[in-house]
């Protein structure tokens, strides 16, 4: 019988284990980083769950106060005499206190004329029984309401919105 010209090298003898044993340790190395990433976000879900759910509800309250504002009780918004508030809710569990005052001016117009800028201020901030401190706010509103001649609000402007924590 005669042999086919095929010769084995002795050299690659043990690659295959070599390469087996890279690719092990490769995937452990890996397993473990996500191992630790998975660990690090569930110990951090609550933490994150509590200051989403008061910024949430701060924001429900402020929205609320701001149609408040806005209608009075189905009476037109009064140029700049229009009282300064506050209400109280709750929202996904949690008391909220919105205080609002009037930040009333006047503005030039491009004919010349005055025009008067009814804008208001709306502070929210967990409801501890006083008015929102500045270091309590979570969230700080600056709306302009826009009247018509007959004293409706015709639009709303959120001039600005900023969420502190």
């Amino acid at each position: 019988m005669k042999r086919s010209g095929i010769t084995h090298r002795d050299g690659d003898r043990g690659a295959a284990l070599i390469l087996t044993i890279g690719f092990v340790v490769m995937v452990g190395a890996i397993s473990a980083g996500l191992a630790a990433l998975v660990t690090s976000s569930l110990n951090n879900r609550g933490a994150l769950e509590v200051v989403r759910n008061r910024q949430y509800a701060a924001d429900g309250a402020i929205e609320e106060a701001i149609t408040r504002v806005r209608f009075q009780g189905g009476a037109p918004l009064t140029a700049c005499s229009s009282p300064d508030g506050s209400i109280v809710d709750t929202l996904n569990g949690i008391a909220v206190r919105v205080d609002w005052h009037n930040s009333c001016g006047a503005v030039t117009a491009s004919d010349g004329s005055i025009v008067a800028q009814r804008n208001v201020i709306f502070t929210s901030c967990p409801n501890i029984g006083s008015v929102c401190a500045t270091a309590n706010v979570i969230i700080r509103a600056q709306v302009n309401f826009e009247q018509a001649g007959s004293g409706a609000v015709t639009k709303t402007f959120v001039q600005s919105w900023s969420v502190n924590r």
